[in-house]
């Protein structure tokens, strides 16, 4: 009684009743043995400058039947590696060494092969006809999501905004317009917000766009004036601190809202410093608090 093979890694089919005496060994030697190589195998193969064809057995070890292929040898000319004609996927590393600019392509007898760069290390997939790389372009994907297996740069392949793809929620849906940021947020440290020095004038200016806390030291009577490009709800203190003469006064512009409405008094004494806390409602209503005498000169 005649056995049978599969088709694509040649595994042995015993008929019913066949082998009586033998039956587990032809088992154990012609299909468990043959699917461990078909997973786990790493052959070698040396190459020069002819073509290798992969050995290829019905239910007998042979090296097509492995999983991982290791291609040796220096080249002084290109070589083709022939699979058979199967479905079936390969781990291959090339480390072939061409003697100038010699090339290994693996491929079947008749379709199409797949050129392998230097040092190729990465997965082949024969399609029962040709040889293909596993990759976007391999798979007939096309080149948004292409990826070859390799190193350098002549590896990454440009990708154009009409390679974009997008995905549509429901039938009915439609993809909004790109949003824009207008500003970026910096952080110094473990969140830590700088305190920005302001200019002394007669009119003190700020500008809230620049950060949240700020710092500035009275060299005369002063105005603070309103901050521009505020956002509602931004927070952050203003250190106020007098100079070593000390007596000088601030004022305040209305957009600052203080308890009970009416705007106090700074500290005096030289070097006294105070801190006032606000709160932007809107750009021309900010609540805001001083709380007085954190330091004094000595």
């Amino acid at each position: 009684m005649a056995s049978t093979f599969t088709t694509n890694i040649r595994l042995e089919q015993q008929e019913d009743g066949s082998n009586p005496n033998s039956w587990g060994t032809v088992l154990n030697n012609n299909v468990i043995a043959l699917i461990d190589d078909a997973i786990a195998a790493y052959t070698t193969i040396a190459l020069t400058n002819e073509t290798v064809t992969l050995t290829n057995e019905n239910g007998a070890s042979d090296q097509a039947r492995s999983a991982f292929l290791e291609l040796t040898g220096t080249l002084t000319s290109s070589v083709n590696v022939v699979l058979p004609a199967k479905s079936k996927g390969y781990f291959v590393r090339n480390k072939t060494t061409p003697d100038a600019s010699e090339t290994v392509t693996i491929k079947t007898l008749a379709g199409t092969g797949l050129t392998l760069a230097d040092d190729y290390r990465g997965w082949v997939v024969c399609d029962g006809v040709s040889v293909h790389n596993p990759n976007a372009v391999g798979l007939g994907l096309g080149t948004a999501a292409n990826l070859n297996f390799g190193t350098a740069d002549a590896n990454l392949i440009p990708v154009s905004t009409a390679d974009v793809r997008f995905v549509r929620t429901s039938v009915s849906s439609t993809i909004p317009s790109a949003k824009t940021f207008t500003s970026a947020v910096t952080f110094e440290g473990p969140g830590i917000v700088p305190v920005t020095s302001l200019t002394d004038a007669a009119s003190i200016a700020i500008d809230m766009g620049v950060g949240n806390n700020f710092a500035f030291t009275l060299g005369g009577n002063r105005t603070l004036e309103a901050p521009t490009n505020s956002t509602a709800g931004q927070t952050g203190y203003i250190y106020i601190t007098q100079d070593g003469t000390g007596g000088r006064t601030l004022a305040f512009n209305n957009a600052y809202i203080f308890v009970s409405g009416t705007a106090p008094t700074i500290s005096t004494a030289a070097g006294a410093k105070d801190m006032l806390v606000y709160n932007v409602k809107e750009a021309t209503a900010i609540t805001a608090l001083v709380i007085k005498a954190l330091a004094t000169a000595s």
